[in-house]
């Protein structure tokens, strides 16, 4: 019979472990981070816009 342990994928290697503070293997892409930003931007004008009485601009008669 196999080793249950095994089985689960754990490791007897203490090493193998995730260590809490520690940057993940696959880092976020600069095009996610600048798209996110650009969103953010985005929103902040569209909201600022709309509590300083722009509207959506000029649709009333």
């Amino acid at each position: 019979m196999t080793d249950p342990s095994r089985d689960r994928g754990f490791t007897e290697d203490p090493d193998a472990k995730a260590k809490p503070g520690r940057r993940s293997a696959a880092p976020t892409p600069r095009w996610v981070k600048v798209f996110g930003i650009i969103a953010v931007a985005l929103v902040l004008i569209f909201v600022f816009n709309h509590l300083a009485g722009g509207g959506m601009g000029g649709h009333t008669p």
